[in-house]
């Protein structure tokens, strides 16, 4: 038996005498004394700790068997899949004017038609292969609910089609929150409404002024009244967009939520993110010319850590450390734009040579597009963290690179801040997700 090569080994000073074993590839860990530890390569693990091991994913057979069936990890994983996931971009219309609105420059008026709702019915009944046993659709925009009426239309014909088949039917919404009032929140709820983002950017000075109306009036307080109006019938998961000059203000977010009532127990799950850089060629929305362009920033690294760590102290919900592929590595995850084009990604909507076809004639082969697999090389498969990288974000390539020659490597990142993380589920593990 050896030791994984995709595993971490940690000191945890907490217990003298022991080590925290962290698998990048199960997301399992495992405090051992440190004899344990040195006795798996000596051979003389007791059966017990063997067996532990073995399936917690800290210890392998062989290395050089595991590190073949690593390049076949998204096989098994699609092969496994038994679900289908539609990302439906139903308008890029919108009631706010965000300052960095990744669709700015395609923004306007334009909503899908009764034509295309149907050729993606259509579509999704095609793709819905029989084994499938889950369907869930993603409704973006723009703003969905400016397209409520298509929500539910869609929705009822897909709830049938899937219950036909002996399968659920799902949906969730990616939306500003204003227009998420409780009626519409019934009415979708009745209909498959599982869960809803939606995006706070921090205290109410700072979101207001990166997220106003169209009409330049502050929409925090419209935002915060309709989820104390609806979080105790559907999962409101609350997200946020940080910058190197406002994320140490957003501890005051989590001070108002708890003011508001809007404590742990009504908020399904709080999570912060970097606004990523605009990629080149793209209309700056409002001028706007800041975001990251690697996770690897130093700061990014300190904003995320600190973050998470309010996040979990104050006793909210996040996302737990966890392997992480691409969607775009996701065979059975499509993106249709408005127009009915297909795309693998929601940040490559109205990009020139990222479409992989149209509701109309299907999918093509794209893999050269979007490179797949381009993680399976010597170096990607050999480091530690593959597991929870997989050649990183395709976005984020395409900003820095302009195009997707390169991975987007992300072991500054892991190598900086992965031991924090995982001793911050282990602090707080009924808190993460």
């Amino acid at each position: 038996m050896k030791l994984s090569r995709y595993i971490k080994i940690f000191p945890f000073e907490k217990k003298p005498g022991y080590v925290l074993l962290y698998s990048t590839g199960k997301a399992s860990a495992a405090l051992v004394k440190e004899e344990t530890r040195d006795s798996i390569g000596k051979g003389t693990l007791s059966p017990e700790n063997k067996a532990t091991l073995l399936k917690l994913g800290m210890i392998v057979p062989d290395g050089e068997t595991e590190k073949r069936e690593a390049a076949g990890f998204m096989d098994r994983i699609n092969s496994k899949n038994s679900g289908l996931n539609i990302s439906v971009i139903l308008n890029l219309d919108c009631n706010f004017d965000c300052i960095y609105c990744y669709e700015d420059g395609m923004k306007g008026r334009l909503y899908m038609s009764d034509e295309t709702a149907g050729l993606l019915t259509a579509f999704i009944k095609k793709k819905f292969r029989p084994g499938k046993r889950s369907l869930n659709i993603d409704f973006y925009g723009g703003e969905p609910l400016l397209s409520t009426g298509l929500i539910k239309s869609v929705s009822a014909e897909m709830k049938s089609f899937a219950q036909s088949r002996g399968a659920s039917y799902t949906f969730t919404l990616v939306t500003n929150g204003s227009l998420f009032k409780r009626k519409i929140a019934e009415d979708l709820v009745s209909m498959g409404l599982k869960g809803v983002k939606i995006t706070i950017d921090g205290p109410p000075e700072i979101h207001n002024a990166c997220r106003p109306f169209k009409s330049g009036a502050g929409s925090f307080d419209t935002i915060i009244k309709n989820i104390n109006e609806t979080c105790d019938i559907v999962n409101v998961a609350v997200g946020g967009n940080y910058r190197e000059s406002n994320f140490e203000k957003f501890p005051l977010l989590m001070d108002h939520l708890e003011r508001e009532g809007l404590t742990p127990e009504r908020i399904y799950e709080l999570k912060f993110d970097p606004v990523m850089k605009r990629a080149g060629g793209d209309r700056p929305a409002a001028d706007y010319t800041d975001g990251i362009m690697t996770v690897n920033e130093p700061w990014v690294i300190r904003a995320g850590t600190a973050l998470r760590e309010q996040i979990l102290k104050r006793g909210y919900m996040t996302p737990k450390i966890t392997p992480s592929p691409c969607q775009v590595e996701i065979t059975d995850s499509f993106v249709v734009n408005f127009d009915g084009v297909i795309y693998k990604c929601p940040v490559f909507i109205g990009r020139d040579g990222f479409s992989i076809g149209d509701l109309k004639n299907g999918v093509r082969d794209y893999s050269a597009a979007y490179n797949l697999g381009i993680w399976k090389n010597e170096k990607c498969v050999e480091c530690e963290y593959l597991p929870l990288c997989f050649g990183g974000c395709r976005y984020m390539s395409y900003v820095r690179d302009g195009g997707m020659d390169n991975v987007d490597c992300k072991r500054a990142y892991l190598d900086a801040a992965l031991e924090y993380l995982v001793k911050q589920d282990i602090q707080y593990a009924r808190k993460t997700i």
